[in-house]
């Protein structure tokens, strides 16, 4: 399989000069639910996702902020394709930048929560298992040995930041102060 790099043709700041205009745009016009900006809680990095008017039902994920210094305000790090399931996409999101182009494309299950505050994010997994029974069975049945993770169950996505719930900027996750 063959990797495929797409590159960014427009400047870093062709879509939106600050955050305040993207909140403008988000406050402006009727979103679909997974419209906004999300943050991956893990990396810190927020990103705006949008319809993509250049491939008609697609999402793009664009770098708003982030602690990663190899990525740029404007940065497409992805694009989320609709499925016949409307909470369920597939993300294409990128892996690897050189210079000036993303690159290595993994692909995803994204799925929508009920509320419209968290995408989970579902990579795929190689499982490898050798079964060592055939060849030393008695030996094998005396010692077993396992080891699991809880933190590995966890669930990986993205959580919505903008807008919230009540399109007033808060979120559930958070308290609010009145």
């Amino acid at each position: 399989m063959s990797a495929v790099i797409y590159t960014i043709s427009l400047p870093a700041f062709a879509f939106f000069p600050d955050k305040d205009e993207i909140k403008e745009w988000c406050d402006s016009g009727i979103l679909a639910p997974i419209e906004g900006i999300w943050e991956y809680p893990e990396d810190g990095a927020r990103v705006l996702i949008k319809a993509d008017p250049s491939h008609p039902g697609t999402y793009m994920l664009t770098i708003i902020s982030t602690p990663d210094c190899r990525l740029q305000y404007g940065d497409m790090i992805g694009r989320l394709h609709p499925t016949v399931d409307a909470k369920q996409f597939r993300l294409e999101q990128w892996t690897h930048k050189d210079n000036l182009s993303l690159g290595k494309a993994e692909n995803c299950q994204a799925i929508l929560s009920s509320d419209g505050e968290t995408l989970r994010v579902k990579s795929p997994k190689l499982n490898f298992r050798i079964n060592l029974h055939t060849l030393l069975p008695r030996f094998w049945r005396i010692v077993r040995v396992s080891y699991k993770n809880p933190v590995e169950d966890l669930p990986a996505g993205l959580i919505k930041v903008y807008p919230g719930y009540d399109h007033n900027g808060s979120l559930k996750r958070k308290i609010r102060i009145l």
